[in-house]
């Protein structure tokens, strides 16, 4: 994607900030683009991450993976959202999880140095990327805040509504689509994938929830 597309793009880390102004912001904070094939990892538990992702497009995971080689889903990044930045702004930049690639998807990387050191030209955009980093860093930790009730409901069925609830109240609507498939969904409940598809059918039965693929309704 070139300079001028990604100018166009309604990204939350650019807001107030003009989009004639992106390509001087780019080669101001070393941006580039790379894409990725599904599956495909971005960065690996104990990478050195000294660049911050922002999802062009598609879906980034964020994996932890245990000595016993059980992966959990702690977070999926969607387009316009951040990633990688918690390490990269820590002295100790190594990576703690991994990020892949949960669909084809392309990436906007920018140095992290050069957002903390504004450059000699003290580019009028550079304070207000900063603040809209913060921001954007301040709404991610309240939704791994929002992670950590769901999961810590006592009953699968009470972390699958806790966690339609929260969808729904994010899309305004009582009818939404996930991005994640029913594996994934386990994944992220720290659930096994057939209980999962039990207490799914379950809900339905019960005419709590209808279910059409990834659309749920919340009857």
């Amino acid at each position: 994607m070139d300079k001028k597309a990604i100018g166009q793009m309604q990204l939350p880390l650019f807001d107030d900030i003009q989009p004639q102004q992106t390509s001087a912001l780019l080669a101001c904070l070393q941006g580039c683009t790379r894409t990725y094939d599904k599956g495909e990892y971005i960065f690996l538990d104990e990478d050195p991450i000294d660049r911050v992702g922002v999802v062009l497009s598609g879906t980034v995971h964020m994996l932890k993976e245990d000595v016993w080689g059980n992966e959990t889903l702690l977070a999926f990044i969607e387009c316009g959202e951040l990633f990688g930045e918690s390490f990269a702004l820590r002295k100790d930049n190594s990576s703690k999880v991994s990020f892949m690639a949960a669909s084809r998807c392309e990436v906007l990387f920018l140095s992290t140095q050069k957002i903390l050191h504004p450059c000699a030209e003290s580019c009028v955009f550079h304070q207000r990327l900063i603040e809209n980093m913060f921001d954007i860093i301040g709404g991610k930790n309240r939704q791994l805040m929002e992670k950590i009730e769901i999961i810590s409901k006592g009953s699968l069925r009470d972390k699958i509504m806790a966690f339609l609830s929260m969808e729904a109240q994010q899309a305004g609507s009582p009818t939404f689509k996930i991005s994640l498939s029913r594996t994934e969904l386990a994944k992220y409940l720290c659930a096994n994938r057939s209980a999962l598809y039990r207490e799914l059918n379950a809900l339905e039965d019960e005419g709590v929830i209808a279910v059409k693929g990834n659309t749920f309704t919340i009857l």
